[in-house]
């Protein structure tokens, strides 16, 4: 798909740059195109696309094109990036795009009805049928007016249909938990930033800015979609029957000092593992609850096991700890092994050095003239020298110290597996160790707990006892004093009446004797 320019990238973009810059009055030296379908496109597919595309603006046959597949993933089709040099190099004209906005989706709709995609809801649906009938292609006109119009204000962009595919997002859902938000806030926007909070989003502040205000970015914890909230919260509210809009400067004076994206995406990440072991712990747990309150007492059981199983994982902080102490016993191995390497260079630098026949035999002089000139023998002095050429550095023993060192480096990366190992199961028998001193003091913080629990209960019925009984004892006092004194009146009553004296002088009325009458056994006469 190249075409008169090589495969490297940087090397093409320059190329066409510099032919673009030959005619002054250009302002731009690349032409971008980016094809994005939906389906996976064949090399037939691609030519036929981009055949569509050149024929549409004109682009000659001689103007260099580069072409570049971009994959993401193995559930998205592959992508291409297309570039064209903005100048013919022929003419030296450049390339025109009047109106490149619709006669671009015309394209579009074109290349989705040939390749037999589905067509994109449009704003242009009438304006995109009539292009077409103006270039004769009737029954394309035909079916792409048929196709779905999109109304202003309540879809989403292309871009964020995409990112809510990459990251298998339900954008309803979404809008449905941001209009819930914004009806608990009552019509008051400083109130949106806590119930956001509430049902799992997040804000940032966005790359834009609008009268100083950076654009304030709605990001959703669970799958990182980010939208602008200024957009959304209009759309959701358009579609639930308001008119009002919200302008960007007031939303972010509304919401103040946010952190960027950037941060708030990277501590999101940081953090969702975590987020998600505590959330499906909270599951087990109503699980376990629900179980226990049906009576099943062995799935619980079952349950429970799960749970601790889970929870016996590594955490995010024992993660990084294991990590980090895994790395210091490699990063001990490596910096042996970049020592070793340097020696290794070294050798080979010495024997280039000395490898050199005009070098070598240099030395040999050297040394049999200095041997001679110090009185030794002609035949003692040329063996010494050839003594001293051969103990210099050559590529032999170079290569004997690289074999050398892989040797010691292969043996020295099975210590370091070993070590490896060593150190992680130190730090598994420590990690052991800090939770069984964790929940024995556990469980001596709930027994103190528990006795203190025990002893204040104690106190209480101690205390409810006392109380009880002293109220007993006053009201068996006062029953007794109230007897006192009801005799006391009564028998004051009885002296008053009667006018007696008392004879014995203790201010009580004197007994009388009791008559009882008894019915007769014969004749109903009283006895």
């Amino acid at each position: 798909m190249i075409r008169d320019v090589p495969a490297d990238t940087k090397l093409a973009l320059r190329i066409m740059a510099a032919l673009a810059r030959r005619n002054r009055r250009v302002t731009r030296d690349i032409v971008h195109l980016k094809i994005a379908p939906k389906l996976p496109l064949g090399p037939e597919a691609l030519e036929r696309v981009l055949a569509v595309f050149e024929e549409e603006y004109g682009i000659a046959f001689d103007v260099p094109r580069h072409v570049v597949e971009h994959r993401k993933g193995d559930y998205r089709a592959p992508h291409f990036h297309v570039n064209y040099s903005m100048v013919v190099p022929g003419t030296g004209k450049a390339l025109r795009f009047v109106r490149s906005a619709e006669r671009d989706e015309m394209i579009a709709r074109r290349l989705e009805i040939e390749l037999g995609e589905g067509l994109t809801p449009s704003l242009r649906v009438e304006r995109v049928a009539q292009l077409l009938r103006e270039r004769g292609l009737g029954e394309l006109a035909d079916i792409a007016a048929t196709g779905p119009v999109a109304e202003k204000g309540l879809g989403r962009s292309k871009a964020e249909r995409q990112q809510a595919d990459r990251l298998e997002a339900d954008l309803d859902l979404i809008d449905a938990r941001l209009l819930q938000a914004w009806r608990r806030c009552d019509g008051d926007i400083r109130k949106l930033s806590a119930e956001l909070m509430k049902l799992g989003f997040r804000l940032a502040a966005g790359d834009k800015r609008v009268a100083g205000v950076p654009l304030v970015r709605l990001i959703d914890t669970e799958t990182l979609v980010a939208t602008s909230l200024t957009h959304d919260l209009n759309r959701v509210r358009k579609a639930s029957g308001e008119a009002e809009r919200f302008r960007e400067p007031e939303i972010g004076a509304a919401m103040g000092k946010l952190p960027s994206e950037a941060e708030v995406k990277a501590g999101l990440r940081r953090d969702a593992p975590q987020r998600s072991i505590d959330a499906l712990l909270g599951e087990f747990d109503r699980l376990i609850d629900e179980m226990k309150f049906d009576g099943d007492r062995e799935e619980a059981a079952k349950a429970r096991k799960g749970r601790e199983r889970l929870a016996a994982r590594l955490s995010v902080e024992e993660k990084a700890d294991l990590r980090a102490r895994q790395g210091r016993v490699r990063e001990r191995y490596r910096q042996r092994d970049r020592v070793r390497r340097a020696r290794v260079n070294r050798a080979f630098v010495a024997a280039k050095v000395f490898g050199d026949r005009r070098i070598r035999k240099a030395a040999f002089y050297l040394v049999a003239v200095g041997l001679f000139a110090t009185g030794a023998g002609l035949v003692t002095a040329l063996g010494a020298a050839g003594i001293a050429v051969a103990a210099l550095p050559n590529y032999l023993g170079a290569k004997r110290v690289r074999a050398a060192a892989n040797q010691a480096a292969a043996l020295e990366r099975a210590e370091m597996a070993r070590e490896i190992q060593r150190e992680s199961q130190r730090f598994f028998r420590e990690r052991t160790v800090a939770r069984r001193i964790a929940e024995q003091q556990h469980k001596a913080r709930e027994e103190r707990m528990r006795a203190a629990r025990a002893a204040r209960a104690q106190a209480v019925r101690a205390e409810q006892l006392r109380r009880s009984q002293e109220a007993q004892l006053r009201a068996s006092t006062a029953g007794l004093q109230a007897l006192a004194r009801q005799r006391a009146q009564q028998a004051t009553r009885l002296v008053a009446g009667r006018g007696q004296p008392d004879p014995n002088g203790t201010g009580q009325a004197p007994r009388q004797p009791v008559r009882t009458r008894q019915a007769s056994r014969r004749g109903g006469v009283e006895r």
